[in-house]
């Protein structure tokens, strides 16, 4: 992508110090948890594409039949180690621990993110722990069966030396999972207005790439790469409930965040609806390749 000559008020791939990058990042997620649990409904509060069997399926029955094809993927057994960087509130980590009877570890960047997931934990009674802390400077003291992400990659400009990272955290039959968006051709990373405004929703920390970026980075990182496609449609429906959880609880979001931040998140999951056909969404799994 870096061939491409982008005035820098278009720009992705910005590069941050990991302050800089935990600053931005939660510019987006230091709001109170309710916000985004009243948008994302359901048990788990998963902040990412579901997937759904029909439009008419509750949130919890979606966000459940997501995680278990990432467990499926993962291929995940009881007393495994699993971490989920970039965990948010915890639903997703908690469901898998629970599930599976997993050992878990989850990243976040946000303190107010943290506090909700350790009370998720707690509540739920499963063996997770989350930690305050960037992916680039996290250095674990055990290793994982699996490493998970879920539309979280996007977000890291070093996506190479994620992978490497990853690598280095897994046993030997360790997997890496990561759910994500790519962009479908590389001049789609020129940003429109509507691009733009999507971009400073998340502080400017997109760093979307084609899957062939990749599936190489990861290849490079000493990885067997294979991709499971998930077909748009669940991605439109999943913003679909988005909205109607946002306009059905407009009044406690409103109080919450304020009428500004109410609008500007609506207009926000409108375009990112709009930006699905300029994506592709997909699996991503990596297996460590033979010495």
């Amino acid at each position: 992508m870096s061939d491409i000559q982008i005035n820098p008020e278009h720009q992705l791939y910005h590069a941050y110090s990991v302050e800089e990058d935990q600053e931005r990042t939660n510019v987006h997620y230091e709001q109170p948890p309710e916000f985004f649990y009243l948008i994302t409904g359901g048990r788990w509060n998963s902040y990412s594409c579901n997937l759904w069997e029909s439009p008419d399926e509750d949130d919890t029955t979606a966000q459940e039949r997501k995680l278990d094809r990432t467990a499926e993927l993962a291929g995940l057994k009881p007393g495994m180690r699993i971490i989920d960087v970039g965990c948010g509130w915890a639903g997703p980590l908690t469901y898998l621990c629970k599930r599976y009877d997993l050992e878990g570890v989850g990243l976040t960047l946000s303190p107010t993110q943290k506090a909700a997931a350790d009370a998720r934990i707690k509540r739920e009674g499963v063996n997770a722990r989350i930690e305050v802390c960037h992916w680039e400077e996290y250095n674990p003291l055990e290793k994982f069966d699996a490493v998970v992400t879920d539309e979280v990659i996007v977000h890291f400009n070093h996506l190479g030396g994620f992978f490497q990272k990853s690598h280095g955290w897994l046993t030997e039959r360790g997997v890496m999972v990561n759910k994500e968006l790519h962009l479908s051709h590389p001049r789609h990373a020129v940003l429109d207005r509507g691009g733009e405004f999507v971009s400073q929703i998340y502080g400017d920390t997109g760093n979307y790439r084609t899957l062939a970026e990749e599936l190489s980075l990861g290849y490079d990182a000493g990885f067997e790469m294979s991709v499971h496609n998930i077909p748009r449609r669940h991605y439109e429906i999943s913003i679909d409930h988005w909205l109607a959880n946002m306009y059905q609880h407009r009044e406690r979001i409103k109080e919450l965040v304020g009428d500004e931040h109410y609008r500007n998140f609506r207009m926000y999951l409108k375009l990112a609806r709009r930006i699905q056909r300029n994506v592709s969404l997909d699996y991503v799994v990596g297996t460590k390749r033979a010495a």
